[in-house]
């Protein structure tokens, strides 16, 4: 068997480009040989920021030969009457390169055609790769790139060289001058020179001699490595973020620790400025004691072993400046009132169409206050104020620097300003969840806000025409959506959601011409899609949630039914009154009737008083236990009239020649229907 091995040689790829490009060449390669029928054993590829490398092993010589079926014209011109092949079968088998012998008539979906077998020899699996290597080089995906100089390739950096191997040997192409070869390179610093490759083993060990981890994983192993040898040798705390780590693996070859320090005045500023200047602005890990306090210590990931402290006194200027401009950025923010702040959001303006800030704020504001009125009136004074202030860190010098502070900020000065607890938590938790899997609010007024904050946002978007689509986004309202539909769970709020989007929706009339009970109506299917969805990875059937998604009022009784229903599904007694149901359901369309009334003095058989009877206690126990949010019992209850509806069917003639026993019986079962339908509507029910 054979192996194929390739190295694309280039300047330093960003960290958060290279894992989506060698997951491209393994899936690319996969793909190819896949389809054109070559086998292998294995592909691995990863890479570091000068270099994307893939490895196919167990290959064969060459690809297997197969046979391709070809459709061609319909049988009626491609034989004569004597079933010979005509003119216009023989240039077709000219055409597609395919022997007489070959040719035969098929029957098809769309009638008789005549159908030739194609014979493919396979090539040399050397020769495919080379028939393939620009194509798959230059389709690596990239978020940005580039040309240079006066080549034609674009890709994220300039391309330096191309290591190509097949069976020990070079595979040689050219793509705009460059020449592969079977000559890989070391680290840019420390290992300058060249080396060659006949092999996988010694590719990856010989890197590894020239100060190269060729892969992710290893860097990122050898970056845990260190940083618990530190923190054994210097008793530190070194709490490790895996998307910092990742991001830190993928921007060197060869990582070493490097433990720098800051000026304890530095420590005055809040815990999270520290961490933001030193995670995200410098790609530092951040330090604590033995009790979770942050230290004037940091520890940054350098590319090359550092033989002088030019590395360490690098490190540390850059993050002083940083941090001095924050200290200043911090004691101007402290002497200006929130409110003052909030006011000057009546400049900002945050959608054209949607007005300024300022503006947003007082939408989202009445929106707290209905959901508050609705669920608990004692905490309506602190969710105004949290309303007020939650917007007014954007106008801080802090945030403006410091981005990824906001809410933060604004509650760390709400505390120095005296604002009451609640409000200044709500400042920073009205944001969360602000991605998949972050914490929610705490209190009630975060919780509240959090809500208003991006209901109003939902429905401002839908309502100038903003409305997601495939993986276009921008205004993030699915990732909202999903905010909503977790705290509104988590924290047991339960209100009408159809009445909040109404609300919203009618705040926005000013802004923007729309009807407003249309576009509730979508912008509740938009997030109740996102609801099935969470829903449905949790266990419950998709099409018992259709069914009870229409019929109630808060998520939290969606849900309930949901779950309580759903195990039932796929009963015998389920499938059979659902079928009933649809019987029912086609006999009043039919007829087009929906009078609910009936008399019993109009039965002309047992089956329909029995039937009758039933309903009448069902319909009564059914709507207390809905009441009750007993949605599993009331279901029980409703299967339990299989046999009387069974019966029904099997004695009873429904359209009666008499008109009045005909619309008695139509009344009769169009009054189970409207009993059915309280619980849930059957008819989404395949």
């Amino acid at each position: 068997m054979s192996f194929y091995l390739l190295e694309i040689g280039t300047e330093e790829i960003p960290a958060g480009l290279l894992k989506p490009a060698y997951t491209f060449l393994k899936e690319e390669f996969e793909r190819l040989f896949k389809q054109n029928n070559i086998n292998f054993t294995q592909i691995i590829s990863n890479g570091t920021p000068r270099r994307l490398f893939v490895y196919i092993d167990g290959l064969p010589e060459k690809q297997s030969d197969r046979d391709e079926i070809i459709i061609g014209p319909p049988a009626s011109i491609a034989f004569d009457e004597s079933g010979k092949l005509t003119k216009v079968a023989l240039g077709f088998a000219k055409s597609k390169g395919i022997d007489e012998a070959d040719l035969s008539k098929v029957s098809t979906d769309k009638g008789e055609y005549l159908q030739g077998v194609k014979r493919i020899k396979g090539i040399s699996t050397s020769e495919f790769i080379l028939n393939h290597i620009e194509e798959i080089v230059l389709k690596v995906p990239f978020k940005k790139s580039m040309r240079w100089g006066n080549k034609n390739i674009r890709f994220a950096r300039p391309i330096h060289w191309f290591l190509s191997i097949f069976d020990g040997r070079v595979l040689p192409f050219e793509i705009d001058g460059i020449k592969a070869s079977n000559i890989s390179y070391g680290h840019r610093f420390m290992a300058k020179d060249s080396f060659a490759v006949t092999d996988f083993d010694s590719y990856i060990d010989s890197l590894k001699k020239m100060y190269v981890f060729a892969t992710f994983e290893d860097r990122k192993s050898e970056i845990l490595n260190q940083i618990k040898n530190i923190e054994k040798e210097k008793g530190f705390v070194v709490p490790v973020d895996e998307e910092l780590l990742d991001t830190v693996a993928n921007l060197v070859e060869y990582p070493y620790a490097v433990i720098g320090s800051f000026s304890e005045e530095f420590l005055k500023l809040p815990q999270e400025v520290l961490v933001t200047s030193m995670k995200v602005h410098q790609k530092y890990f951040y330090i604590l004691d033995d009790a979770g306090n942050i230290l004037n210590y940091f520890i940054g990931i350098s590319n090359t072993k550092p033989v002088n402290d030019n590395v360490r006194n690098g490190y540390e200027r850059v993050l002083r400046a940083r941090l001095t401009d924050a200290i200043f950025f911090y004691e101007n923010d402290k002497n200006v009132p929130l409110e003052e702040r909030a006011n000057e959001l009546k400049k900002v303006v945050y959608q054209e169409k949607l007005g300024t800030s300022w503006e947003k704020v007082e939408r989202f504001t009445k929106i707290a206050e209905k959901i508050t009125l609705d669920v608990d009136k004692s905490k309506l004074n602190t969710v105004k104020r949290a309303c007020q202030l939650c917007k007014a860190d954007l106008m801080t010098e802090m945030v403006y620097e410091f981005p990824e502070l906001q809410g933060y900020m604004g509650m760390i000065y709400a505390r120095l300003q005296g604002e009451d607890e609640n409000v200044a938590l709500a400042i920073n938790e009205h944001y969360m969840p602000r991605f998949a899997g972050d914490n929610l609010p705490t209190t009630f007024e975060g919780s509240v806000v959090s809500i208003a904050d991006k209901i109003d946002t939902i429905c401002g978007c839908f309502a100038i025409g903003l409305i997601p689509t495939g993986n276009n986004d921008p205004y993030a309202l699915r990732r909202g959506a999903i905010g909503i539909l977790n705290i509104l769970r988590e924290k047991k709020i339960a209100i009408n959601i159809v009445e909040l989007i109404r609300f919203a929706l009618e705040q926005l009339t000013q802004k923007a011409n729309f009807n407003v009970e249309e576009l509730t109506l979508k912008v509740y299917e938009f997030i109740i899609q996102r609801f099935k969805q969470i829903l449905v990875g949790e266990g419950v059937d998709p099409e018992v949630f259709e069914s009870v998604s229409d019929n109630y009022s808060s998520i939290l009784k969606i849900e309930k039914a949901a779950k309580e229903i759903s195990p039932k599904r796929n009963s015998e007694d389920f499938m059979t009154v659902a079928a009933s149901y649809k019987r029912i359901a086609n006999i009043l369309k039919k007829a087009d009737y929906s009078n609910i009334d009936y008399k019993e003095s109009l039965f002309t058989t047992s089956y329909e008083k029995r039937l009758a009877e039933l309903l009448t206690s069902t319909k009564k126990q059914i709507e207390i236990m809905i009441e009750n949010e007993d949605f599993g019992t009331a279901m029980n209850e409703l299967l339990n009239m299989r046999s009387a509806i069974d019966e029904f069917f099997d004695n009873v003639m429904v359209m009666d020649k008499d008109e009045n026993i005909k619309n008695n019986r139509l009344g009769l079962l169009a009054s189970l229907k409207v009993t059915f339908d309280k619980l849930l509507k059957f008819e989404k029910i395949n």
